[in-house]
């Protein structure tokens, strides 16, 4: 883009054009810096990160040995009745079930 002075920016604005892509150029390179600095504290935030995964997998590994004590522990059915209502049909040739 040309200055709004001229075609050869010989009408005094030269100067103020000059100083507006310094300026330009200076917020732009500060935005790289920004980038920059951005993208190297990512990094190394990543290299943490190996050590907490592996701390992570150790813990998940311990976890899912124990039992959940919240739960409660059954060796078998806990209410008669009701498993008759999960479970199927003793005898399939006499059940008359059409979605059987």
């Amino acid at each position: 883009m040309q200055a709004p002075g001229g075609v050869g920016g010989g009408g005094g604005g030269g100067e103020a054009g000059d100083m507006r892509g310094r300026h330009r150029i200076q917020a732009e390179l500060k935005k790289l810096e920004q980038e920059a600095r951005f993208l190297e504290e990512e990094l190394e935030k990543l290299n943490k990160m190996d050590k907490v995964s592996a701390a992570l997998q150790e813990f998940v590994v311990t976890i899912e040995s124990k039992a959940d004590p919240l739960l409660p522990v059954t060796t078998g059915v806990a209410y008669q009745s009701w498993d008759r209502w999960f479970e199927g049909p003793q005898d399939l040739r006499r059940c008359k079930c059409w979605f059987l």
